[in-house]
């Protein structure tokens, strides 16, 4: 595996807790995606995340894919 590849791959490995994910879409101009927001996609099963201890996190991918599967084409 050349090492673009794994940078990638760990990029989209990368970790987030819930305010972490709340400022990763921020980013990308979701401006209205809050903590809670976050924490609603966790608790409705909308987005793949892990527990560890009392922490939720969700990985870069699981967020991406998200948004991928709720755009909508303009017409």
């Amino acid at each position: 595996m050349s090492v673009a590849a794994e940078t990638r791959m760990e990029a989209a490995m990368q970790l987030f807790d819930i305010p972490d994910g709340a400022k990763y879409l921020q980013q990308l101009g979701a401006k209205a995606a809050t903590r809670n927001f976050v924490r609603n996609l966790i608790n409705t099963g909308q987005v793949a995340h892990l527990r560890i201890g009392k922490k939720f996190y969700l990985t870069r991918d699981a967020l991406d894919t998200w948004i991928q599967k709720h755009q909508r084409r303009a017409q």
